[in-house]
């Protein structure tokens, strides 16, 4: 991060806090942290309590008024973070780095897929179009941290901020980041998880607009009630009058 101190201060940001969360891990995360001295604040959990748990430890111990944060597993590129603080400072509230907005990407297949369905349900039941719902590198206000709690302690805490910051009405800016294939095996499943984020994007939404999930439900439901009526009229006047198993 200190490489884009330059940068940062460029678009505004002077003072530079750095926060690193020890989730419980088994490695030497905490040794490689301590041997840089002053310049990385550490923060341990005594047990892996999860991904957004260990964010929102970070933003419990954050004192500036952006908080940005990027996981730590070589993904997601820290010199990109000028770029989304100039975007906060310019107005937005909440700066997404976006993985799924043209820049080059090394995300497998099965992830990029699973990302889109998910962005698209997010802009389905929020009304705003969203490109990468589940991005891990973001930038927003310290003030309207507020306004997106409660949020999960697991992996499905960045697509319940991203619909909370929806209908919460926060000005949201995606920037185009490159995503690059992660340092280890990820913890990660596609069917566990994928269950987990939708399952946070829909009740988050219901929390807020019930009618529009469960009137889209109904309509979806009543058209094909007329599809399959208008069915078997037409069945019915070409003179079809049973059905054979």
């Amino acid at each position: 991060m200190s490489a884009t101190a330059p940068d940062l201060a460029a678009v505004g940001v002077e003072e530079l806090e750095v926060i690193v969360v020890d989730d419980g891990s088994l490695d030497r995360t905490a040794e490689i942290v301590a041997g840089m001295g002053g310049k990385v604040r550490l923060v341990r959990h005594e047990r892996n309590l999860g991904y957004g748990a260990a964010l929102k430890t970070g933003f419990r111990h954050a004192t500036g008024s952006l908080l940005g944060f990027l996981d730590a597993d070589g993904t997601y590129p820290p010199e990109y973070f000028p770029h989304l603080c100039q975007a906060v400072l310019e107005g937005a509230e909440l700066a997404i780095g976006s993985r799924m907005s043209g820049a080059e990407s090394q995300m497998p297949l099965v992830r990029r897929v699973g990302n889109a369905l998910f962005a698209a349900l997010v802009t389905l039941v929020g009304g705003q179009r969203v490109r990468d719902s589940a991005t891990g590198m973001r930038v927003l206000r310290q003030e309207v941290l507020s306004r997106l709690y409660p949020l999960p302690d697991g992996l499905h805490f960045t697509p319940a901020m991203s619909t909370r910051a929806i209908h919460e009405h926060l000005r949201i800016v995606e920037v185009p980041i490159p995503y690059h294939e992660r340092a280890g095996r990820s913890k990660l499943s596609a069917a566990r998880d994928g269950v987990r984020f939708l399952r946070a994007i829909v009740w988050t939404a219901l929390l807020y607009n019930p009618v529009r999930i469960f009137g889209g439900l109904g309509l979806l439901a009543t058209g094909i009630a007329l599809g399959l009526g208008g069915w078997f009229v037409a069945l019915r006047v070409a003179g079809v009058t049973t059905f054979k198993a």
